[in-house]
């Protein structure tokens, strides 16, 4: 069997199912199962590169470990034979990213997938309609909508109240896709801090949202990393989340290398 190539995808799911890709935290999108939103991350890095991507997956929760191989035209496919990618014998090789068992969160005061539940009428179905109209690509009007309603609900309830950051992380969301990095940076950061007000560091919610802020960091031209950076590793100072000694580490290697380079 061959061995995984050192440049594989390393994506680790913990137990209490945290999710981090190469060392970095990553949270699925509303609606979406985590290991959808794995796939559909691998998906993008793949035609992005225009290079097949390999990746480990290792689910603390599911307890396997599998390696498969994503292709620039979106398909996928277990490496099988080729890679040894069980710990344990008795698992079956799956043919994609088998869903982990559901795992309870009663100790969460909201659930972590989907903080917007309580959101009430009329602007639970804004948000809604906010999301229905960026699943058609219409980002821009999504954008501008979704901006409204949160103008809306922090003059009402307050920015850091539940009802206006289930909002903003749809806006978050929106972001990401379209690769306004800059202003996710901005919201996650946002978000990131007032998570940790309502639920401290440990939880979910908002380990993920650091998990974001680092995303939209990482992905930032030169200049304005080097620029972010400062506050990106004062997030992770005032947050203490699970490695974030690692992410310090990756940020300051990051702005050496941007300072060399000019």
């Amino acid at each position: 069997m061959n061995a995984i190539p050192p440049d594989a995808v390393q994506v680790r799911i913990t137990p209490d199912g945290i999710c981090f890709i190469d060392e970095e935290y990553f949270t699925p999108p509303p609606g979406a199962t985590l290991n959808e939103a794995v796939l559909a991350h691998l998906q993008l890095e793949a035609a992005a590169l225009e290079i097949p991507i390999r990746a480990v997956i290792q689910d603390e929760q599911a307890q396997y470990t599998t390696a498969i191989q994503v292709n620039t035209d979106g398909t996928s496919r277990p490496l099988g034979s080729e890679t040894q990618v069980s710990q344990d014998p008795n698992l079956p090789q799956p043919t994609g990213m088998p869903a982990p068992p559901a795992s309870p969160h009663t100790a969460d005061p909201i659930p972590a997938d989907r903080p917007y539940e309580p959101l009430p009428e009329p602007y639970r179905g804004r948000l809604a309609s906010v999301c229905a109209t960026a699943n058609q690509d219409r980002f821009n009007e999504a954008a501008r909508d979704a901006d409204q309603l949160l103008a809306e609900l922090s003059t009402q309830y307050g920015p850091s109240h539940l009802y206006t950051l289930a909002v903003a992380l749809v806006r978050g969301d929106i972001a990401w896709l379209t690769q306004d990095y800059r202003y996710g940076l901005q919201i996650w950061i946002f978000m990131a801090r007032s998570w940790h007000l309502h639920l401290g560091p440990q939880h979910s919610t908002t380990i993920r949202a650091v998990g974001n802020t680092f995303g939209c960091w990482h992905r930032l031209q030169p200049e304005d990393a080097k620029a972010s950076a400062p506050h990106l590793v004062k997030l992770l100072q005032d947050i203490t989340i699970p490695n974030a000694d690692s992410a310090v580490q990756v940020i300051n290697r990051r702005t050496r290398s941007i300072a060399l380079a000019n």
